[in-house]
């Protein structure tokens, strides 16, 4: 029975390869911080599994070079493939017995179940928790992003045509209400991030929290001499202002509307500027032509990919400014990274950056969609250096009060309050 009571089973959407019989990899910031709740659950995860679904060898291969390998005997961790990664509705529905049963399986043996929410046609993680609590376990539901204003953009952008459209708000969006309301009435513990989301579906209920994901350390966020030293930079006017966007290159992420800003920044005399792009992915080829077509060879970096750690935090400690220009609800957690690293932040004005704005002074918005916008505030903090450094100065405050120890020693703390 003790070791029942030890037991930890996370079933997520994070896709993972099996490398061998002891070895799985996933994305690298995602184990570090896999690795720190296990530390901090102590006895609550010594037992932990991980449900996930399994990459192919093509799409490893792909994305090998952000992933980190884990060991499971000397990580403490197990990883159990449920189904292939990136699989349509119908392929999934002819893995779902088998999946069932995985997830039966699994929660059997243990005593803490943590899930989120699923796609209508793909109810993966809502099924680990209805059948986690038909067998009495404690669940932990979580939900990443505020997908409600989802329809709306992706219609607005053209990423989605009117059937597209209609079928999210009509279907997709009151069953992604019903789960929620659902979820903080049957789970035992519910997480929503963003304050919306959980006044929503959670007001007045104790076991309902907002909560942010970071997953930097308080060694991360840039030291006082490496601070110092950046300020001094910045507040010199003949000294090119650094722009950073560092993440998966993919349309959605909205990198062509940062191109077109900063090409308009220019234009109206905001040089010397740089934009630095750090990551890879599917839309580089098409992002590096779009760099010529606008004449800013000499403004824009492509950097690559840089690995989650030191190094990537050494490269983000000389920059400025990350700019975030999702054309969907997008919650990454490279804002409080660099936020961590000094930086200030220019962004569309979603809910996850609007969270963020109430948070610490050193977030400007702009309308969504909005180049123009997007081109005058980098104007402004090329020529107003005092406020770009003034921005920078709150984002390493607020990074204090907001490391991954903090906030997973609240999750923790929950938790733990669930068991006794």
């Amino acid at each position: 029975m003790a070791d029942d009571l030890q037991s930890y089973v996370m079933v997520l959407p994070v896709p993972m390869r099996r490398i061998d019989e002891h070895r799985f990899a996933a994305e690298g910031s995602f184990v570090s911080h896999l690795m720190l709740l296990r530390e901090k659950l102590g006895e609550l995860g010594r037992r932990m599994v991980i449900v996930s679904p399994e990459l192919s060898a093509e799409h490893y291969e792909r994305m090998k070079s952000g992933l980190a390998v884990v060991d499971e005997k000397e990580a403490g961790i197990r990883f159990r493939p449920a189904f292939p990664a990136f699989i349509g509705n119908l392929t999934y529905a002819r893995h779902a017995p088998k999946v069932l049963a995985i997830l039966r399986e699994e929660i059997a043996n243990a005593s803490i179940v943590h899930s989120g929410g699923s796609p209508l046609y793909q109810p993966f993680e809502i099924a680990a928790l209805v059948i986690a609590r038909a067998m009495g376990k404690k669940t932990i539901f979580v939900t990443d992003i505020d997908q409600r204003e989802s329809a709306r953009m992706n219609y607005k952008t053209g990423r989605w045509n009117a059937r597209q459209y209609w079928t999210n708000k009509l279907l997709h969006i009151p069953y992604y209400n019903a789960m929620h309301m659902f979820a903080a009435r049957a789970f035992s513990l519910v997480l929503l991030k963003g304050g919306d989301l959980a006044r929503d579906f959670g007001e007045g209920r104790p076991h309902v929290h907002d909560f942010l994901d970071s997953a930097f350390s308080e060694k991360h966020i840039i030291g006082d001499e490496r601070m110092s030293a950046k300020l001094a930079v910045a507040r010199d006017p003949a000294q090119p202002l650094k722009l950073v966007y560092f993440g998966r290159l993919t349309a959605y992420k909205g990198i062509d509307h940062m191109l077109r800003a900063l090409r308009k920044a220019l234009d109206r005399g905001a040089a010397p500027v740089e934009l630095h792009l750090i990551g890879g992915g599917e839309q580089q080829a098409e992002l590096e032509a779009l760099v010529k077509e606008l004449q800013l060879q000499a403004h824009v970096l492509f950097r690559g990919v840089i690995p989650f750690g030191e190094q990537l935090f050494d490269a983000l400690y000389d920059l400025h400014v990350l700019l975030a220009a999702p054309l969907s609800e997008d919650t990454p957690r490279s804002a409080l990274d660099a936020m961590a690293s000094g930086l200030s932040l220019i962004a569309y004005d979603t809910y996850y950056y609007r969270d963020l704005a109430a948070m610490t002074d050193s977030v400007a918005l702009v309308p969504w969609l909005d180049q123009e916008a997007l081109a005058s505030a980098i104007v402004t903090l090329a020529h107003d250096r005092k406020r770009l450094c003034n921005m920078m100065e709150q984002s390493r405050t607020a990074s204090f009060a907001n490391t991954q120890e903090i906030w997973l020693d609240r999750r923790v703390e929950w938790t733990r309050a669930l068991v006794g």
